[in-house]
């Protein structure tokens, strides 16, 4: 008896027609058979903080750093990977070139050196081929040098290390040739005075 009393009073009189009001009566039963809605769960209670959803979200400042510094050493690496391979593959015009033998009896070292014609600074590139040199402990390298009388260290022209039994080093002799008579290819270990004669010309 309620909800026929509840009805009439939303249905507002009686100045509907009879389909009007039979259309709403049905609504009116379907909704009171629904029932109340249900409660709103309690996140959807609080209002939204517009300011705080509009604000972009921004990595850490320790990832981001880390995610620069990752891409500029990729950079850096393909850099110096594009260097390295347009330095093999620049034309070498040889001047002439000179063998080198090893130091010691025991050893089988060797290489030849390749001279390459002198630039208009007085450079002399240089394309030295080396074969058995041992591979060197961390720290160590190998130093070659122009060389006067009994193979004296006289004017360096540049340090490489070897991973290989072969391999090629660009080095660069920015001297007079003539002042010297031969190269040799030492052991060098930081701090050390000795200066160990691997390699030689003839």
């Amino acid at each position: 008896m309620s909800d026929r009393r509840d009805f009439d009073e939303l249905a507002g009189g009686d100045d509907l027609s009879a389909e009007e009001r039979a259309r709403l009566e049905r609504v009116h039963e379907l909704l009171v058979a629904a029932g109340p809605p249900p409660e709103l769960p309690p996140q959807l209670r609080q209002p939204v903080d517009l300011e705080r959803r509009n604000t972009v979200s921004y990595l850490p400042r320790r990832r981001t750093g880390l995610l620069l510094g990752l891409a500029a050493a990729i950079a850096l690496t393909a850099f110096l990977g594009g260097f390295i391979s347009g330095q093999r593959h620049v034309p070498f015009n040889e001047e002439f070139s000179l063998p080198m033998h090893a130091a010691s009896g025991a050893s089988s070292a060797s290489g030849v050196i390749h001279v390459g014609e002198v630039d208009a600074a007085g450079n002399w590139p240089l394309k030295v081929d080396v074969k058995n040199l041992p591979k060197l402990p961390q720290g160590e390298y190998y130093e070659m040098f122009l060389s006067t009388n009994a193979d004296v260290r006289a004017a360096s022209c540049g340090t490489f290390r070897v991973s290989g039994e072969s391999d090629e080093v660009r080095l660069n002799a920015p001297y007079r040739l003539r002042a010297f008579n031969g190269w040799v290819v030492t052991r060098e270990r930081p701090g050390s005075a000795t200066h160990q004669v691997v390699l030689a010309t003839t």
